[in-house]
């Protein structure tokens, strides 16, 4: 539901497509007259005598739905009621079998009366009428209504009635239309001649008076109004006395919330547009099939600006004081809001200032039309004077909308070159869906060899970092690296700026301005591309290179697609030559699959296909580290692949748990005497699911199953100590059957924002467990050490979250008896989970779902719905509930002031809320490149993942609004009534499994 205000009104509307309540009617009076038979039909037909037409009449109402000429539903009637006089009241409220939800736009409400005549003759109709439930604004008709009905005529369903109860402007073209052909009517016997046929008459003139007085739209006089109202009713009166016409009041039930009455705007999600012509003399809409096309005008402004002789003058702009505020202004929007013309106008204007703002070239980037010559050749030479953007702002280059612009993509690429592999791990999963927008055919990669050895590339790198030199890779540009310096412009290809092909290289002017301060190698800004750059890391880094293989393992076996690649069939040395295997692989994938999927899905296949075979070829004929990481890769796949057996044949046995968990048990053993032993490996290899950390066999003591659908099993690996994991023992649960790969983009969202939050000295002790997906269902996630929020509110030891950590933390001199860092933690983790789930829009965040350590910090799991889904209707958008805040002290200290803890959870929650927004351009861009991700929550509607994360970050409000902003949204959900129902409805449907 949404209010929409304005200065001196407010609306509130709902969508049709969102109410799932069925239509109600209710059938009110009975106004007008039948005639009754006379005597020669009385004599006909002698059974009149005893009739409902002669004496009083027994009627009853129904009441139904029509669309497209067709019935929607069956009719709906009223209960036998016995009415001996005029008028006939019913007061009877009908519910038909259909939701509002459901109703198409052009839905009608057909109203029947009929009378009770004979056994033998059946039900004979008095009157109908035809309504439509959609007015001609889209808006759906609530409240009273007054309807005509038509004499001795059955309801007519059909587009074009010829029983209409309202007479809109749309109806009455339709009624003059019939009442032209009048003739035919009555030999159809379908009307009793032109009189049958209401015109704008004063009951009508006088009915939409007196509504447009209602709503507000004229002008009250109380001492004249009280006599003008007294007229109209009189007149109305006499009107119906004198109309051949049946007169029914109605009602049509309103949707109301919170004592608030919403109107219902019809609303078709996933539609397209439908533009309506009102053939009447009143405003509509029409197409223009010139509304998309360019302004010629414009275009000629546009070309006479971007003129080379306009360099020299454009060079020495600098803009004044408001000029300076709109530029800011337009270098803050969100990266999904397109530019307008003037602001692109603006930007080109002062692009020369310009360079000296980093956060100005994603912008400026929207400024040109690279199909142009002169365009291409400005871009790529102001590029190179431009301060260097941020990595974070880079990623945007590499998404879809740059796909057919690899210079761009190579200028994203320089920048990701400053990137520890501690930060390329952060934006890894994202790189590898960046790999489905390169163009493999039309560009030749890097030498994989020159690469791999350091004297042949010339390459010097760190574990953590890479130089920022780089070996040329040539791309389908007519220019040569060698021969840019004495290359002219006037030389230059037209072809060469497509958009098929990449914009060429600056020419000489780009030469002779070396001196501006941020310059850059235009051979190494320009001729890079992401696979040569990930192959590049990889080899030097076995993190890097561990992460990454699986990433693009599970895109290379997503779903529907392909059975196993070529790549992985050769890492066991079971096939020929990675080059011919995957020419073989990648024709037949193309050929089996390309009446199912795109032509961009079967491409960005047949990249991570590519990538892949580049990588292990790359790895096992690299250098000494190179093949020590291929080796590492290998055994990973082995002790995947025997544990993966292992818990595949438990989960086909039969009986009960303990019997399961003693077969598993027992597998694990019998692997002692197996080729590949899982209990004690011959050889340390590093963890899937963190590869920082080596593991040399599994604790079967320690093995466990948990009561589920799909018995996911805990398994604890025997770790060698590293500088970042000191225990001996590391903890995983091992699911077959469940994507993961939505929970593994959360945590990588959650584990960023914990850094980008310790960065500015903010640790809100927050828990981002590991997660990694090995295959389409199946992974691993770590095992986290906490109890579930019900178990300690349904626990007779504890049943609050504050004598949880009383107990598990007692003190004897800090408050509530708890020790101060305890309460520091549970303060500080329920902020900071708050803001993150807000922003991330988790939903189905109940007490199961929420996790508790014993030293007070609380965790999220299972992010089953992302981006504001969520299974339960109405629920709030942030968990914070009188538990929640009682685990603090409350709201409210004794004294009535409030509580310290409670200041101290506002406080980090808007503390943690701004900093992130500070940094919303990089989340923004991490999602962006995943909209193309099969991930369910993304998946659903792609188009809309950004702009939901915008709303979330209130990116069009100051910080001091935003943080109102959040305030209220906490305090609106504080003790949410919807999402306490559902509280304790999962508590009983979990306790009752």
């Amino acid at each position: 539901m949404v209010s929409c205000e304005a200065p001196n009104q407010k609306l509130n509307y709902v969508f049709s497509c969102h109410l799932l309540a069925q239509v109600q009617i209710k059938i009110g009076k009975l106004d007008g007259e039948r005639k009754k038979p006379d005597y020669k039909e009385i004599i006909e037909n002698p059974i009149l005598n005893f009739s409902g037409a002669f004496q009083h009449l027994d009627l009853y109402v129904t009441a139904q739905i029509f669309a497209n000429n067709q019935e929607l539903c069956m009719p709906v009637k009223t209960s036998y009621k016995y009415i001996e006089k005029e008028p006939w009241i019913w007061d009877e409220w009908l519910t038909l079998p259909l939701r509002i939800s459901d109703l198409p736009r052009n839905a009608l409400l057909v109203i029947t009366v009929w009378d009770i005549e004979s056994p033998k003759s059946g039900d004979v109709p008095v009157c109908g009428s035809t309504i439509s439930l959609f007015d001609r604004y889209g808006e759906f008709r609530q409240g009273p209504l007054e309807i005509r009905l038509w004499p001795n005529r059955v309801g007519d369903g059909n587009l074009k009635s010829t029983t209409p109860g309202l007479l809109s402007d749309q109806r009455e073209l339709e009624i003059e239309e019939l009442s032209q052909n009048v003739d035919e009517v009555i030999n159809s016997g379908q009307g009793n001649g032109l009189e049958e046929f209401p015109m704008l008459d004063e009951l009508d003139r006088l009915a939409k008076l007196s509504k447009y007085y209602a709503d507000g739209h004229m002008i009250k006089q109380e001492w004249l109004d009280k006599i003008t109202l007294q007229k109209i009713e009189d007149t109305i009166k006499n009107e119906k006395v004198n109309s051949k016409f049946f007169f029914m009041s109605v009602e049509l039930a309103q949707i109301e919330c919170d004592s608030v009455k919403y109107k219902v705007l019809y609303y078709e999600e996933n539609a397209e547009r439908i533009v309506q012509i009102i053939p009447h003399n009143d405003l509509f809409v029409v197409n223009d099939p010139e509304l998309e096309l360019d302004n010629i005008i414009e275009s000629k402004n546009r070309k006479l600006e971007h003129t080379e002789q306009m360099i020299l003058f454009d060079m020495n702009l600098k803009p004044d004081t408001d000029s300076k505020s709109q530029l800011q202004k337009i270098i803050s929007y969100p990266m999904t809001r397109p530019l307008k013309r003037e602001e692109q106008t603006l930007l080109w204007n002062y692009r020369y200032y310009l360079t000296q703002n980093k956060k100005a070239l994603s912008k400026f980037l929207q400024c040109f039309d690279l199909n142009l010559e002169f365009e291409g050749n400005t871009l790529m030479e102001l590029m190179l004077k431009w301060q260097p953007m941020d990595i974070e702002d880079a990623l945007e280059l590499l998404g879809s909308k740059y796909k057919n612009y690899p210079k761009i993509r190579s200028y994203a690429i320089s920048r990701l070159k400053n990137a520890s592999n501690d930060d390329l791990i952060l934006y890894l999963l994202q790189l590898v869906q960046a790999l489905r927008y390169e163009n493999f055919l039309s560009t030749n990669s890097l030498n994989i060899k020159s690469i791999t050895s350091g004297s042949a590339s010339g390459l010097s790198t760190t574990n953590n970092s890479v130089a920022t030199s780089a070996v040329p890779i040539n791309i389908s540009s007519n220019i040569s690296s060698t021969s840019i310096k004495q290359t002219k412009s006037d030389d230059y290809d037209a072809n060469n700026f497509a958009y098929s092909s990449s914009p060429p290289l600056a020419s000489q002017t780009i030469i002779t301005n070396r001196n501006l301060l941020y310059q850059i190698e235009p051979q190494n800004t320009f001729e890079l591309n992401l696979k040569s750059f990930l192959l590049e890391r990889a080899t030097k880094d076995e993190i890097v290179a561990l992460c990454l293989y699986w990433f693009v393992k599970v895109e290379i076996n997503d779903s529907k697609v392909l059975s196993s690649s070529a790549s992985t069939i050769n890492l066991f040395g079971q096939s020929p030559s990675l080059a011919n295997a995957h020419a073989s692989s990648s024709s037949s994938n193309i050929a089996g699959t390309a009446n199912h999927y795109s032509t961009n899905n079967l491409s960005a296949r047949t990249n991570f296909q590519i990538f892949m075979d580049e990588l292990l070829e790359s790895l096992r004929d690299g250098d000494g580290t190179a093949r020590s990481i291929y080796s590492s890769i290998t055994n990973q796949e082995k002790f995947l692949k025997a544990l993966n057996e292992i818990v595949k044949a438990v989960g086909r046995e039969e009986g009960r748990m303990e019997k399961k968990l003693n077969k598993l048990i027992s597998l694990l053993k019998s692997t002692e005497k197996s080729s590949f032993d899982l209990m004690n490996l011959d050889s340390p290899i590093p963890l899937i699911i963190d590869p920082s950390i080596k593991i040399y066999g599994i604790d079967s003591d320690k093995t466990k199953m948990f009561k589920s659908n799909l018995m996911p099993c805990k398994f604890v690996f025997k770790s060698l100590p590293s500088k970042h994991f000191m225990d001996p023992e590391y903890a995983v649960i091992y699911k077959i059957g469940d994507d993961l790969r939505q929970d593994q983009l959360i945590l990588q969202m959650i584990a960023l924002m914990d850094k980008l939050l310790k960065q500015e000295n903010l640790d809100l002790k927050l828990s981002p467990y590991k997660v990694i997906a090995t295959g389409v269902k199946e992974g691993f996630l770590q095992f986290v050490d906490a109890v579930p929020v019900s178990n300690i509110l349904n626990s007779s030891e504890y049943r609050s979250i504050r004598e949880f950590l009383r107990k598990n933390n007692p003190s004897s001199i800090d408050k509530y008896g708890i020790k101060a860092e305890a309460m520091d933690n549970y303060v500080k983790s329920s902020a900071g989970y708050t803001v993150i789930t807000y922003i991330l829009g988790i939903g189905d965040r109940h007490y199961d779902n929420i996790l508790m350590t014993r030293c007070g910090k609380i965790v999220h799991i299972d992010f089953g719905y992302i981006l504001g889904q969520d299974p339960k209707l109405f629920q709030p958008t942030i968990k914070w509930t009188k538990e929640f805040a009682d685990g603090m002290g409350g709201l409210n200290g004794p004294d009535g002031k409030e509580n310290k803890e409670y200041e101290d959870f506002k406080k980090y929650c808007c503390n943690a809320f701004l900093q992130l927004r500070r940094h919303a351009n990089l989340i923004l861009n991490l999602f962006s490149l995943m909209t193309d991700a099969n991930i369910p929550g993304i998946a659903l509607e792609p188009d809309k993942t950004v702009k939901k994360l915008i709303d979330r970050f209130k990116l069009d409000l100051t910080d001091e609004q935003a943080q109102y902003s959040l305030i209220k949204e906490i305090e609106n959900n504080y003790g949410s009534l919807v999402g306490n129902i559902t509280d304790v409805i999962h508590h009983y449907n979990t306790n009752r499994k």
